[in-house]
């Protein structure tokens, strides 16, 4: 399977995980989310490895990728589960979809790759379909970035587009199982602390029956998801990843408008799928 492919179906996931909070999380702390869904992924990964007899590769030469993941995904994680709880997953989904931006410079600077030229401008056309998109209900920028789920949106996007980047240099140094095992190992001991910390009753409450079906779908979305997006790191730029997965996008529109009623669906539909165009030329760019 090519890096587009996966890529394309974490994207897939990732909108399934944006409506699953919004329609079964609410009342759930981000931190005990993002707790069970990377213990959730490294579960699976120490399976994988014992099943497939995989060779684990200690994490000696990626040990500042893995800490530094912990802390992005940690992040990342709180502040999309915070707005796709509170928000609209359909604005969400396309500011989100701003990572690739800040995905170049870090790429550049731990893995030595930079986009083409029909890479560069596959992210400017994924990058002015984002800010269509995200202003498509009539409001400008500044009224749209004074909501608190596109605040959230956008502070994950900015950890995103530099988690993309640490994540192909950590995964190329001891291979994809290895480093996904450890690194949400390690995200899920940090978030873990944090949550006990500051969210003890919600973690106690997220083994109640329906609370736990609602996590466990979560973290096996993710795990899979993370998983397909680690493996497309491995064979070209972070951007071109990010840029991809960000089609996530189109599918937020549509999951929003028809489980959640979300507005505007022809002008966010539209504006996703300039996006989209721009995600078409890193394809060819490939």
């Amino acid at each position: 399977m090519n890096w587009f492919a996966l890529s394309l179906a974490a994207a897939c996931t990732q909108a399934v995980q944006f409506a699953v909070v919004k329609g079964r999380a609410r009342a759930i702390p981000p931190l005990v989310i993002v707790t069970w869904t990377q213990a959730i992924a490294c579960s699976g990964w120490i399976a994988y490895l014992v099943v497939s007899a995989h060779p684990f590769a200690a994490p000696r030469r990626a040990w500042p990728a893995t800490m530094g993941s912990s802390v992005l995904v940690t992040g990342m994680s709180a502040l999309l589960a915070r707005a796709s709880a509170r928000g609209d997953i359909s604005v969400v989904g396309p500011i989100l979809a701003l990572s690739p931006t800040f995905s170049v410079l870090p790429d550049a600077v731990l893995s030595g790759a930079l986009p083409s030229r029909l890479g560069w401008l596959g992210l400017g056309l994924s990058l002015a379909g984002t800010v269509s998109l995200s202003s498509s209900a009539g409001a400008s920028l500044r009224t749209l970035f004074a909501r608190t789920d596109a605040l959230d949106a956008l502070g994950a996007a900015i950890l995103l587009g530099v988690l993309g980047a640490v994540d192909r240099w950590g995964a190329l140094a001891i291979g994809s199982p290895s480093y996904l095992a450890c690194s949400h190992g390690a995200t899920a001991v940090l978030s873990g602390v944090l949550a006990l910390a500051t969210a003890r009753g919600g973690l106690a409450a997220s083994v109640s029956p329906s609370n736990l079906i609602t996590v466990v779908s979560h973290g096996l979305l993710g795990f899979a998801g993370t998983g397909m997006q680690t493996t497309a790191l491995t064979m070209v730029p972070a951007a071109y990843v990010n840029a991809i997965r960000r089609m996530s996008a189109v599918a937020a529109v549509l999951l929003g408008r028809a489980l959640f009623k979300e507005p505007d669906l022809g002008r966010r539909l539209l504006s996703a799928l300039l996006a989209c165009a721009g995600a078409a030329r890193l394809l060819f760019a490939g």
